[in-house]
């Protein structure tokens, strides 16, 4: 109850101060942007701090520094349980880096707070147009006003899958034509059920289909009202309801020994991650080499799990070069073309630099052209500064209905009603806060 509390007065103090203090620099285009507001670029030794959540930046901070020779970046990893925190109090006290990246799940709590730059001041209108409107959108301030993350990187959710194992058991195996085939629920039900009775399964806890469809909406809608009391919603209760009640789920965790075991085994034959997934088979289970596929999600969804964006806190003494920094990890270095993950940047997709090849481990399937394919059909969606706990609410519901096995509508009944009842202090602040900036 006292972190709850310590949270809704950040929370207070932080859109007071920003509803007070920051001033919206919004430029009307990319002509109007004079010369002496781009990036001049000293000769000048210079050092710039970057704040992390994850490793992998040593080729990229090399090539960078290769380019300007007088900047050497100096990075600090953080886990990723510990970095919001982390970040939160060094943007509150002033001790905050000159560049840092957060995942879009937590993205949000920073979208509402001060501290951090607009980073349209520094030049980043011009490149409104290379990036989705929806990506675009999540990376401003809550109340809009301002860009305050750049957007780096942002993966559609995917179906991972033993195509022997679907070619075993009498089931399409090709890419396509099982991403067709597992539009209709009953279909990808008809393959759960005839893998079970050899303790093989496509679906780990009954959150899988839900999460399935959870990323496909927000948790809440523009004005802060929950926004997943619907049909769609409806549907993914009742199938979750459906797999538990015949034993359809394996209850295995991945991430754990038991769980690489499985799936060396062949006990599980899907699983649905973001494009990062790819990588984490081939770690878990290098002896499956050549057996796995990629495809869309069942049930013809589209789904977004996470982005990252990167951010300037404004007691950066070196914003010029941090902009820097940032705009060549997601413009110039993307273009090269390294790696299956879909960049941001719309350019970099369509990069002669990227060449398409096959990846051994999936059979020699182009991972890059299923991901950008899936990542032109998704929508990101709305952030706030509550949807963790939002959604701590609103799975622990929908774990212990289901279990009990109540209807859907009065799981999402309940789901929204505890929401309301825990988080209304705070959905109270937000929503009258953008009630406030309307009617500005």
């Amino acid at each position: 109850m006292k972190m709850r509390m310590l949270f809704i007065l950040f929370l207070v103090m932080s859109i007071l101060i920003t509803a007070c203090d920051q001033t919206a620099i919004t430029p009307k285009g990319e002509d109007k942007l004079s010369e002496q507001k781009k990036v001049e670029l000293s000769k000048n030794k210079v050092e710039i701090e970057f704040w992390s959540h994850y490793t992998g930046w040593d080729d990229i901070i090399a090539e960078f520094e290769k380019k300007y020779p007088n900047v050497n970046v100096n990075t600090r990893t953080f886990s990723f349980d510990s970095y919001v925190e982390t970040y939160e109090m060094a943007i509150a006290n002033g001790s905050a880096p000159d560049v840092m990246i957060a995942d879009s799940k937590d993205f949000g709590r920073f979208a509402a707070i001060s501290g951090l730059e607009n980073l349209l001041a520094h030049g980043a209108e011009k490149y409104r147009k290379d990036f989705s409107s929806s990506l675009w959108d999540i990376n401003l301030s809550f109340d809009k006003k301002s860009l305050v993350g750049f957007p780096s990187g942002s993966s559609p959710y995917i179906t991972y899958y033993r195509a022997d194992l679907m070619e075993q058991y009498g089931f399409p195996s090709d890419p396509e034509e099982l991403g067709k085939y597992m539009e209709d629920p009953e279909n990808w039900l008809k393959i759960a059920r005839a893998l079970k009775k050899d303790d093989r399964y496509i679906a780990n806890w009954l959150m899988d289909i839900v999460q399935i469809y959870d990323t496909t909406a927000p948790v809440f809608n523009e004005n802060m009202k929950f926004a997943r009391r619907n049909e769609s919603f409806i549907d993914a209760l009742e199938l979750a309801s459906t797999i538990y009640n015949e034993g359809l789920t394996s209850s295995t965790d991945t991430w754990t020994a038991a769980g690489g075991e499985a799936l060396k085994n062949g006990k599980i034959a899907m699983l649905y991650m973001g494009t990062w997934g790819a990588n984490e088979l081939q770690s878990w289970a290098p002896n499956t080499t050549g057996k796995w596929r990629q495809t869309r999600l069942p049930f013809n969804l589209n789904g977004w799990v996470n982005s990252s964006s990167f951010m300037i806190p404004t007691s950066s003494e070196e914003k010029k070069w941090a902009f820097a920094f940032i705009e060549y990890c997601v413009t110039e270095y993307s273009m090269k073309g390294k790696g299956n993950s879909v960049p941001s940047y719309l350019p970099a997709r369509e990069s002669e630099q990227r060449v398409a090849s096959g990846v051994k481990f999936f059979g020699g399937q182009d991972l890059f052209a299923m991901s950008e394919t899936l990542a032109e059909q998704m929508k990101e969606t709305r952030l706030t500064p509550i949807d963790e706990e939002a959604k701590a609410i609103w799975t622990r519901v929908i774990n212990e209905g289901v279990e009990r096995n109540k209807s859907a509508d009065l799981i999402l009944v309940e789901a929204e009603k505890q929401i309301y009842s825990t988080l209304g202090k705070e959905i109270e602040i937000l929503s009258e806060y953008l009630y406030e900036n309307k009617t500005k």
